[in-house]
């Protein structure tokens, strides 16, 4: 499914363990390593980005050893931003490397080094994920994570957020080409109703389209259970994330009320909102993969 998966790394610890998951991904056989080093700004040793650069082949030869010790072919890319205008940012290098390396699926990191200026302005995540054409996995992690050697694989319990809008009817597609899928939870928010019998009637229908969807994927060998809650979004799926203790979040790009011309500039405020807070690896279902 996913045969050239995509990893950039700045080496900090949540990027460092996305490649104790690799060989979750669905039919993964090479890893293409990324490190973007960005020469517009100074580093700690002034404007001299040599040792750096240095430091980071060494660190980038180490995980490619390290994957190819699980089975994975690795190569190894660093690329250097040196005029911003020119070439770009560090998302846009990333998404251009995706596009030229045949790219399947990113897998990155939720959280870098620079953990304050992500919250002000923006993280590469964040912008990788508005404008990618591909799958992005986010990797982000509970508080308390067991020991790798007793820690459950990425899909084998998957929360499925459901507003019933096209984009969101992807990401069903996706979970049936996810082999072997785990366990499933559909989950549809309802956030809008002008009196309590208009709500239990969204409720009620909303249960009714879910168990359709959970009778088609039961017939190619998919177990899903079915939650309908009333609510804000983004809450909702959080929570229920953790109170169901799933191993993903797989979500669309966007949901209801998407307008495809804006799509370099958003993505769903639902969206936006879960890949920002959750504890838990995001699959974003953006386009769709191929070997």
């Amino acid at each position: 499914m996913f045969g050239k998966v995509l990893i950039p790394t700045d080496f900090s610890m949540d990027t460092q363990r996305v490649l104790e998951y690799i060989r979750d991904i669905p039919g993964v056989r090479e890893v293409l390593l990324l490190h973007v080093v960005d020469a517009t700004r100074m580093s700690r040793k002034g404007w001299d980005h040599a040792p750096q650069i240095e430091n980071a082949k060494i660190l980038m030869e180490e995980n490619r050893q390290a994957l190819e010790k699980k089975g994975v072919k690795a190569e190894v890319v660093i690329e250097t931003i040196v005029n911003t205008i020119m070439q770009g940012d560090v998302p846009l290098t990333i998404l251009e490397k995706a596009e030229t390396g045949n790219a399947s699926l990113i897998m990155m990191g939720a959280r870098g080094r620079n953990t304050i200026k992500e919250i002000l302005l923006g993280s590469v995540s964040a912008n990788v994920i508005r404008r990618a054409k591909i799958p992005v996995l986010l990797m982000r992690f509970p508080h308390e994570s067991c020991p790798p050697d007793q820690r459950r694989t990425l899909f084998s319990r998957v929360l499925v957020p459901v507003d019933f809008s096209e984009p969101s009817g992807h990401a069903l597609v996706f979970i049936k080409d996810i082999h072997p899928a785990g366990e499933v939870i559909l989950l549809h928010i309802v956030d809008k109703g002008e009196s309590e019998d208009e709500i239990k009637t969204a409720v009620t229908s909303a249960r009714e389209r879910l168990d359709t969807f959970k009778k088609d994927l039961a017939a190619t060998g998919i177990a899903a259970d079915v939650r309908v809650h009333v609510g804000y979004p983004p809450d909702e799926i959080i929570a229920t994330a953790e109170r169901e203790d799933v191993t993903s979040i797989l979500m669309s790009p966007a949901g209801e009320g998407w307008t495809r011309e804006l799509r370099a500039l958003f993505i769903g405020s639902t969206t936006n909102a879960v890949i920002r807070r959750a504890h838990r690896p995001v699959l974003i279902a953006a386009g769709h993969p191929t070997d």
